[in-house]
């Protein structure tokens, strides 16, 4: 009998052991992700799968640039009988044609509907091609639009995709009869595969559902037909074909062979390259964000563009501002420790755990990396300081797990209402229209949210297991 105890008596210290060495090994994981990153093999180099960090412009700079309702013109043609034609056909009496330059955007369209149309469009396209850390304005008397960006090498490049018409076509290649437009789109997503010659690139376009209707009866009429000819061995095709035009412009020529109901269309060719496919990749991005969006019922145009030069964009006002924040972590860490000791050591690891794993939580959810976003920061370091210090003080080293559950449990109750207290406000803040204050809200609640979980399900065992009893 006296066996079995210390049998059994052996076994628990092992499960208990195990069960500290797991936690640990998790919070170990949680930290190196954090800090680290996820690299897999993506097309043909490593990639980190968590998102880029998004820092405010306040932080690193922006440019603001003012868009303007277009004044451009452009030259119409029309016939003896009235009727615009693209062209004078050659040898025609040119005397029988007229040409007048006309606005690209009538005085009947600068109305508030469409500014605002138009506002809705570049949010849209921002929002599309994953960029999320910028402002958008506009003013509703001249309809004036003003887009603030981070300033990077793209920025140009950005800017003049939100000015693209966005215009979708699908014409007959013969007559030039409109078949289906942009009212016939859902959205539209780059997809691509690996095969042995390289990397395929595709531009997918979805339709709603007349415009699915639509595209069966197309790609039944627009078909590439083989007809054997009497007495004739030799197979001859006659094509009916159809034009994809974006922006004005033609972008494609093809024809059906088969019934579909949406369009996959491959960019550039099969590549093992990373440049070229990174360039295929970001041409079908182009398109798809344009189609996803919309047609711009206005043409816009720059009138300005100004940077903005940071007051924090000085390196080592940032270093600072991390060094403070890297300092109280560690106060608070070798405080616990010296305080606590094991215990201390315990939960100061389970206390790194969290943070690292709010790092990876302010990465998914996109919260802005700010100066305004320092101040919770550091709330939070000190609200789990201050939570683990408030367990550990209740300890005693001879405490047995009972002892210690229930203890736990008080103290659990004790921190609940400063826990609640914060994350009402966070959740106040989260859903203003102030990018800089959304973010401080986000911020805190994930962090409120990360404390009390990783406490009542980390910290609480380990401190149970811990126990001598």
């Amino acid at each position: 009998m006296i066996q079995n105890y210390y049998r059994l008596k052996g076994l628990r210290t092992v499960e208990k052991k195990l069960n500290i060495a797991l936690i640990i090994l998790v919070m170990v994981l949680v930290t190196v992700v954090g800090f680290g990153g996820i690299y897999v093999k993506k097309l043909v180099s490593y990639n980190n799968i968590l998102p880029n960090y998004e820092l405010g412009l306040s932080l690193k700079g922006s440019r603001i640039t003012t868009l303007k309702v277009g004044d451009h013109t452009h030259e119409v043609i029309r016939d003896s009988e009235g009727n615009i034609v693209e062209s004078i056909p050659e040898g025609a009496d040119e005397n029988s044609y007229t040409k007048e330059q006309v606005p690209e955007n009538s005085e009947e369209s600068k109305t508030k509907e469409n500014y605002q149309k138009v506002e809705k469009i570049i949010r849209g396209r921002l929002k599309t091609s994953k960029i999320s850390n910028y402002d958008v304005r506009l003013n509703d008397e001249n309809g004036n639009i003003y887009v603030e960006l981070a300033d990077t090498d793209n920025t140009d490049t950005t800017l003049s995709h939100l000015l693209a018409s966005g215009k979708f076509e699908i014409v007959d290649t013969n007559d030039k009869t409109v078949l289906m437009t942009n009212e016939d789109i859902e959205s539209a997503n780059v997809l691509y595969n690996s095969t042995e010659s390289g990397v395929n690139v595709y531009l997918d376009i979805k339709f709603n559902k007349e415009g699915k209707k639509k595209l069966r009866q197309i790609s039944k009429e627009y078909i590439a037909v083989e007809e054997n000819q009497e007495g004739e061995t030799e197979e001859t095709t006659t094509e009916k074909t159809v034009t994809i035009k974006v922006n004005g412009e033609e972008f494609l020529s093809t024809h059906f062979d088969s019934e579909i109901s949406e369009l996959t269309i491959t960019m550039g060719q099969a590549s093992t390259d990373s440049d070229t496919i990174s360039e295929n990749v970001e041409q079908a991005q182009y398109y798809a964000t344009l189609l996803s969006n919309g047609e711009m019922p206005l043409e816009y145009e720059v009138e300005a563009s100004d940077y903005i030069q940071s007051i924090y964009s000085n390196h080592v006002f940032q270093y600072i501002i991390l060094g403070i924040i890297a300092l109280i972590v560690l106060i608070s860490i070798v405080y616990m420790i010296i305080r606590y000791k094991k215990s201390g050591i315990l939960s100061a690891i389970v206390y790194i755990g969290s943070i690292s794993l709010l790092l990876i939580i302010v990465r998914y959810i996109k919260a802005e990396i700010c100066l305004e976003t320092i101040i919770p920061s550091i709330i939070l370091i000190l609200i789990n300081t201050y939570v683990n210090c408030r367990i550990l003080q209740n300890l005693d080293k001879d405490d047995s797990k009972e002892d210690r559950k229930a203890k736990i449990y008080k103290s659990y109750l004790k921190i609940i209402d400063l826990l609640i207290i914060t994350l009402i406000p966070s959740v106040i803040f989260t859903y203003n229209s102030s990018s800089a204050i959304s973010s401080i809200g986000t911020l805190l609640f994930w962090g409120i949210i990360v404390i009390a979980l990783m406490n009542v399900i980390f910290t609480r065992t380990l401190l149970i297991e811990e126990a001598k009893k």
